[in-house]
């Protein structure tokens, strides 16, 4: 840390490059207050615990034989982590608990197909309508269809048109008068089915049965208790800066003290602040669960130096790690009265203007 001089010296070159020419060493040329920016972080890794029961379809036997056994979830021992920033997980099986049960739901993992109620098939139309004469009495001019040919009764409206794409209805036999698709039959023969009025069914692709999905087809269940440990970490932190204008400044050029926590019982530097471990202590406290932490504070000393002749100007001093750094800012008051000048200046203007306003009335 730089002796008062040291930081007065610097100071004093620094202010003789913006015009004040004082010897700052002299009495009464200037006053120096000390106090140390503070950066205080601290992250725990809290452990948490429990138990909860566990179901999975099909035998996990061999897969969970390999995971560690245990009879109090609360006594279980596993060593903190080197680093709290780390994250760590367990599950274990307690002793005596893993075993399979049947499922309840099926039989050897499969069910009936509920979509063709375990024919294997699906009812389908065994004829469809024409496509061309969608099925309607123009299936035919002369019996629309019906085989029957119109003698006595009013003639087809289409009965005199020309005959060109039409043939001979296979229910009247009446030539150049059907529908060229369905012949007069106003139907066709179902596609899909061959006209046997079924389809395979599409769900169980005709086997009648379906696989269990809450079994995944397996027919049974392993069951067993399932203890957790999860160790995760958790930041806090606690920064006292300074003027935020100086934040910048300081954070990146300054030689920082670096003291570092790493137990619950680790106190923290004689020489800090009565307010600043004030402020540090309530953090410190164990948390519930914690295993580990690592609890880091930063310091850098912070000079402040008012030079009687710049009494407008505030000077601040820090340790850097290329001698000291010196940088400056307007005094509080200096903004406070500029600030004040230029509201009052605001005022002056918006009143002129009023009555300029009033004399061109």
């Amino acid at each position: 840390m730089p002796s008062d001089t040291e930081i007065l010296e610097a100071v004093e070159v620094y202010a003789r490059r913006r015009g004040v020419s004082a010897r700052l060493a002299d009495p009464g040329a200037a006053a120096l207050t000390w106090q140390f920016l503070l950066d205080f972080r601290i992250v725990r890794s809290v452990e948490e615990r429990g138990e909860r029961p566990m179901r999975e379809p099909g035998s996990r036997r061999e897969e969970l034989a390999g995971r560690p056994t245990y009879t109090s979830i609360e006594s279980y021992r596993v060593a903190p982590p080197d680093d709290p920033e780390r994250h760590d997980a367990w599950r274990l099986v307690r002793r005596g608990s893993l075993g399979e049960e049947r499922c309840e739901k099926c039989k050897g993992g499969t069910n009936s197909c509920g979509a063709c109620g375990g024919r294997g098939v699906r009812d389908c139309p065994r004829f469809v309508d024409c496509p061309v004469c969608q099925g309607g009495p123009d299936a035919c001019w002369e019996c629309e269809g019906t085989g029957r040919r119109r003698a006595g009764r009013p003639a087809h409206p289409y009965a005199a048109a020309p005959s060109a794409h039409r043939v001979l209805c296979t229910r009247c036999r009446t030539s150049q008068v059907a529908c060229p698709k369905c012949g007069g039959r106003r139907q066709l023969d179902c596609t899909t089915c061959k006209k046997t009025g079924s389809v395979q069914c599409g769900t169980c692709e005709g086997t009648k049965r379906v696989i269990h999905q809450e079994c995944e087809g397996t027919g049974r269940f392993t069951v067993w208790t399932e203890g957790y440990i999860n160790q995760s970490p958790r930041r806090e932190k606690e920064r006292r800066l300074g003027r935020l204008d100086l934040r910048r400044t300081t954070g990146n050029a300054g030689r920082w003290h670096e003291t570092v926590l790493r137990g619950a019982a680790d106190e923290l530097p004689d020489d800090l602040d009565e307010a600043d471990r004030t402020l540090i202590d309530p953090l410190l406290a164990p948390r519930k669960d914690e295993v580990a932490r690592r609890a880091t504070l930063r310091r850098l000393p912070l000079a402040h130096v008012r030079v009687h002749a710049d009494p407008h100007r505030d000077y601040y001093a820090f340790p850097s790690h290329t001698g000291i750094e010196v940088t400056s800012r307007p005094t509080k008051e200096r903004v406070r009265n500029v600030a004040a000048i230029a509201a009052a200046s605001l005022v002056l203007v918006a009143l002129f203007a009023a009555l300029g306003m009033a004399v061109l009335r």
